[in-house]
């Protein structure tokens, strides 16, 4: 039995498929789309942003995303994808300062000339969310709500969209949906990491709101579809967690173990999704939270094959990884990537299954499009496939 979804559903049950199922995210705007799709309003940033300030129908958006995240995912023959949302249907328009420059509530943006990605021409500008947020104003938030759930549950256009033009095409794909649910402490205001300590309360009740709108969300994007769900979020750095592995137990694990518990009766997988060097809360984050996969396996920060594979993580637990998105696709050359991804490849062939190849993040805006490539004709070669027209 072969294809794409019995690749998948066999690395998750531990069975030997005919080959390592290929994974991958790629950004919106990266240059890597460019050969394969061209230069459009979905895979050109300088593009989008004119085309959003001239006004754009949302339509056309939704369209041109749609057909390039197909492109690029048929183009490298992956087995399982996840797709980038289109901006919304009422996104808020730029305002065009001049050549490559934009103007958008207040913060001043232009093309970066080593990345092509529009951003913040003051970088103190491009603060991190959790930084904008105001503390009393999220307090209220909090204890005004009433236990009722909010956000979108309608299907995502381009989902719907690529599984159109997928089956159209003959191609067999498995979808990752991905949706935290409050648990990404990484991403945490400085002033609730306090409250952790000082008001415990307040940060169960932010979560409980999370989750009341995510948990409903998660079953609409099984029933579209997706049979494979990321969730978690980041909850460590190279050192180590954010919090204390008792904190984790307290405020972080019972809501992923609700989270899994709802992929898993909607009939899907759960795969837990963060960076960093997971080792002193183990247990916890692999084992207690009935999580079947482990994505965004950090090699830089410590979560390396041969310790994956002596803690016990390989073979309990999918590993959706490791090739290095920090250094060796960043840096290296083609050679380095090729020796990384054969050397992962074959670390994964160490049991009967439970190995998916992926970057330990995505193919993001510092990931060379040429050390990509290589990394996949590396895969194809190891299992005697032909190269990439590239």
């Amino acid at each position: 039995m072969t294809g794409a979804t019995a690749r998948v559903r066999k690395a998750f049950a531990f069975e030997k498929p005919d080959r390592t199922p290929l994974f991958e995210i790629f950004q919106p705007y990266h240059p890597i789309y460019w050969p394969v799709c061209g230069r459009t309003v979905a895979t050109d940033a300088a593009l989008a942003w004119d085309a959003m300030t001239d006004g754009i129908a949302w339509e056309e958006l939704v369209e041109t995303w749609a057909q390039a995240q197909f492109q690029i995912n048929r183009f490298f023959g992956v087995d399982m994808v996840r797709l980038n949302d289109a901006p919304g249907r009422n996104y808020t328009r730029p305002r065009k300062l001049g050549p490559a420059r934009w103007a958008l509530d207040g913060t001043l943006y232009g093309v970066n000339a080593r990345t092509k990605m529009v951003e913040p021409l003051d970088p103190g500008q491009g603060a991190a969310d959790s930084a904008r947020q105001n503390e009393d104003e999220l307090r209220r938030k909090i204890l005004a709500w009433d236990g009722s759930p909010g956000g979108r549950r309608t299907t995502d256009p381009v989902l719907r969209r690529v599984q159109d033009l997928a089956s159209a095409a003959g191609e067999e794909w498995v979808y990752m949906g991905e949706i935290g649910c409050g648990t990404g402490v990484a991403f945490y205001p400085p002033f609730m990491l306090m409250w952790l300590a000082e008001e415990p309360g307040l940060v169960r009740r932010w979560i409980e709101m999370q989750m009341a709108s995510a948990l409903p969300r998660t079953q609409r994007m099984v029933a579209d579809g997706c049979s494979v769900i990321a969730l978690g979020g980041d909850v460590s750095c190279d050192k180590g967690p954010f919090l204390s592995p008792r904190m984790y137990r307290e405020f972080i694990l019972p809501a992923i173990r609700r989270h899994v518990q709802i992929v898993h009766e909607a009939g899907a997988r759960a795969v837990y999704t963060s960076d960093g060097n997971h080792w002193l809360i183990k247990d916890d984050l692999f084992f207690n939270s009935g999580v079947d996969g482990y994505k965004e396996v950090d090699k830089a920060a410590g979560m390396t094959w041969p310790r994956l594979i002596a803690e016990g993580v390989y073979g309990r637990v999918c590993i959706i990884g490791n090739l290095d998105a920090r250094h060796t696709l960043c840096h290296g050359t083609a050679d380095d990537v090729r020796r990384e991804v054969l050397e992962c490849l074959r670390y994964g062939q160490t049991g009967p299954g439970g190995h998916i190849l992926h970057a330990s993040h995505s193919v993001h805006e510092d990931v060379k499009a040429e050390n990509y490539v290589a990394a996949v004709n590396a895969y194809r070669e190891f299992f005697g496939m032909a190269r990439l027209p590239w």
